[in-house]
C-alpha cells in the first residue's frame, strides 16, 4: 500500500515537472520572440538614428557652407562673451583666422577701441538688439575699416539665452562711392563758379592792364613810382594766369589717343622735368622700374598724360626740401578695371608726406595747403586720367612719403 502511494506521488511529481518544463519552454519561446522583436526595433531605431545623424550632419555642413560663402562677417559669442563661431567673411574682413578667434573673448579678437556699446556684448548684457548701425574696426594690418552691423540674442526653443550673434559688412566701397559722389557735386559747383569768375574777372582785368601800361609809359625808368606800377602789372599778370587756369579746368577737353610705350613716355617726361627744374642740384633723383618685364602700350593723349606726370612730379619735389627719390614703377599683376586689363603706374616719393585728412582732399579742385598754390594740378590730373578711362588714387604718410597709383587700360 505504501509502495503504491509512493509510485503515485512520484508520477504526480513527474507530471508536475513536465508541466513546469513545458511552461518554461513556452515562456522561453515567448521571451525569445520578444527579444527578437526588441532587437528588430533596436535595429530600426539605430537605422533611424543613423539617418538622423547624417541628416543633422548634412544640415550642419550646409549651414557651414552658407556661412562661409557669405561675404558678410558672422560672429557668435556665448554667454561669457567668448567667440564660438567665426565665419570666412569675418576672417576676410578682420584678417584674423578662425582658429585664432574661436575660444577667445570678443574684445580680444575685435580691437578694444570698439566700445561694448557697439558690439554683441552690449546685446548680451542688455538684451537689446542693434540694427544697421555703423562703426569702425581696426583690422590686423592696421587699417581702419568702416562696417555696418546688426546684433541679436541667440536663444533655444525654451527661450534660454545661449549667446549673441553679430553680422557685419565692409562699407569701404560704399564710403568711397559717397566720397566720389561728393567730389562730383563739388566739382560741378566749382566748375560753375570758375566759369563765372573767369568771365567776370577777365574783362575788367584787361582794362586794368591797359590803363596801368599807359600810366607806366608816363614815368621815367628811374622814377620810383614806376617800380610800384611794375608791381601792379605783376599782380595783374598773376590774376590773369589764375583766370587762365580756371578756364583750363572748366574747358571741355577732347583727348587724341595714341598707342604709346608708357614706360618710355614717362622716362622722357622725367628727363625733361629733371633738366627743367635742375633736380640734380637739389639732390633729387627719379628712378624707373618696369616689373611687367616687357614694354607696355596704352592708348593715351601724350599732351594730357604729360600734364598728369608733371603735376605729380611737381608735388613730389615740393615735398622734398632736403633731396630724395621719386620712383616710377610699372606693374600689371592681376590688375583690372571695368573688365579691362590695366597697367598700374605707381609714382612714389620720399618726401614729407601728408596727413590723412589732407590726402583725402588732394584731388579736390582748388584745395591746397600751399600759400601760393591754386590746388588745380592734381585735380586736373584726376580729370585727365578719367578721360583715359583710368583711375588715380593717392596714399600718404607723414614723414614717409606719398604714393600716387594710376590704373590705365592696356592696348
Amino acid at each position: 500500500m505504501s509502495k503504491q502511494r509512493s509510485e503515485k506521488s512520484l508520477a504526480s511529481a513527474f507530471d508536475s515537472f513536465n508541466t513546469r518544463v513545458a511552461d518554461l519552454g513556452a515562456s522561453y519561446r515567448d521571451l525569445k520572440t520578444q527579444i527578437e522583436r526588441l532587437n528588430l526595433e533596436i535595429s530600426e531605431k539605430n537605422l533611424q538614428l543613423e539617418d538622423n545623424f547624417f541628416e543633422v550632419n548634412r544640415i550642419r555642413l550646409f549651414f557651414d557652407s552658407i556661412l562661409n560663402s557669405m561675404t558678410d562677417g558672422v560672429i557668435v559669442i556665448d554667454t561669457a562673451g567668448v567667440v564660438a563661431l567665426f565665419n570666412k567673411g569675418a576672417e576676410n574682413l578682420t584678417g584674423v583666422p578662425a582658429q585664432k578667434a574661436i575660444g577667445r573673448h570678443y574684445s580680444d579678437v575685435i580691437s578694444g577701441k570698439v566700445s561694448k556699446r557697439f558690439s554683441p556684448l552690449y546685446t548680451l548684457q542688455s538684451g537689446k538688439p542693434l540694427f544697421h548701425e555703423e562703426k569702425e574696426i581696426h583690422v590686423k594690418n592696421g587699417r581702419i575699416v568702416p562696417v555696418r552691423y546688426s546684433t541679436s540674442l541667440v536663444q533655444d526653443n525654451a527661450g534660454n539665452i545661449l549667446g549673441a550673434v553679430e553680422v557685419f559688412s565692409d562699407l569701404t566701397s560704399i564710403k568711397n562711392l559717397e566720397d566720389e559722389m561728393q567730389q562730383v557735386r563739388t566739382q560741378a559747383a566749382l566748375n560753375q563758379m570758375a566759369i563765372l569768375v573767369s568771365h567776370e574777372i577777365r574783362n575788367p582785368l584787361g582794362g586794368i592792364r591797359g590803363y596801368v601800361d599807359l600810366i607806366a609809359e608816363s614815368f621815367e625808368d628811374d622814377d620810383p613810382r614806376k617800380k610800384m606800377i611794375n608791381h601792379i602789372i605783376d599782380s595783374v599778370s598773376r590774376l590773369d594766369a589764375i583766370v587762365s587756369k580756371f578756364q583750363i579746368y572748366t574747358r571741355p577737353v577732347r583727348p587724341h589717343f595714341v598707342s604709346t610705350d608708357i614706360m618710355n613716355f614717362l622716362a622722357d617726361v622725367a628727363e625733361f622735368f629733371t633738366e627743367k627744374n635742375a633736380l640734380d642740384e637739389k639732390g633729387i633723383r627719379i628712378k624707373q622700374s618696369n616689373k611687367c618685364g616687357k614694354a607696355v602700350f596704352c592708348h593715351v593723349d601724350p599732351i594730357l598724360m604729360e600734364q598728369v606726370a608733371l603735376a605729380i612730379f611737381d608735388n613730389s619735389v615740393k615735398s622734398m626740401k632736403n633731396g630724395g627719390t621719386i620712383r616710377i614703377e610699372l606693374n600689371n599683376q592681376a590688375t583690372r578695371l571695368a573688365g579691362r586689363e590695366c597697367v598700374s603706374v605707381v609714382i612714389s616719393d620720399s618726401g614729407a608726406g601728408m596727413e590723412s585728412s589732407v590726402c583725402k582732399q588732394a584731388l579736390v579742385p582748388f584745395f591746397t595747403t600751399r600759400e601760393k598754390g591754386l590746388g588745380l594740378g592734381l585735380a586736373l590730373a584726376s580729370n585727365f586720367i578719367k578721360l583715359h578711362h583710368g583711375r588715380i588714387t593717392i596714399e600718404s604718410e607723414q614723414g614717409i612719403g606719398t604714393t600716387v597709383t594710376i590704373l590705365l587700360p592696356m592696348n
